[in-house]
């Protein structure tokens, strides 16, 4: 299922942003939080909703991601594995989640190019979140979230991107 935020350029300019999860409530929230970020910040997006880990992939593979929000346990394929596909395919935005990043929770705009992965997830102790970003991801939220949260991960993720070296 996508849909456009608002109108504006064609579909294939706007930014596409991927969530899977299994709770189509979960979902819904969640791509009105991506409207609401897309809205604010006069941008077009396009949002493809997945309710488990292979039609996340398959989503993903008939167009790239700007942005994955999702669960970490998926059914099919998991959250960690579609992260390591996302590095492999097109490398991950994780804005050097080095452990200072990690601890502050600083966070730059995504590379050119890269798809920002953002777990909210029902995985949310401390070490879970730890690993999903040692492990690349841009951001993680642990579930229950807060839209204001979950707004802030979308709002950095979807900035302009920034300049490797610069």
């Amino acid at each position: 299922m996508s849909e456009r935020a608002r109108s504006g350029p064609p579909a294939a300019a706007a930014p596409h942003v991927v969530i899977a999860d299994p709770d189509p409530d979960t979902r819904t929230r969640m791509a009105a939080c991506v409207r609401a970020v897309a809205g604010a910040q006069g941008l077009v997006v396009t949002i493809a909703e997945a309710k488990d880990g292979t039609t996340a992939l398959a989503l993903m593979g008939e167009r790239r991601p700007r942005l994955l929000l999702c669960e970490a346990l998926l059914e099919g394929i998991s959250g960690f594995a579609l992260l390591r596909r996302v590095h492999a395919e097109w490398g991950a935005a994780d804005s050097g989640n080095t452990r200072a990043s990690v601890t502050l929770g600083r966070r730059l705009p995504p590379p050119a190019g890269t798809c920002a992965v953002v777990f909210v997830s029902s995985m949310s102790r401390d070490a879970d979140r730890y690993w999903g970003l040692r492990q690349g991801a841009f951001a993680y939220l642990g579930k229950p979230f807060t839209d204001d949260a979950l707004e802030a991960a979308i709002r950095k993720a979807l900035a302009p991107a920034h300049v490797e070296g610069a």
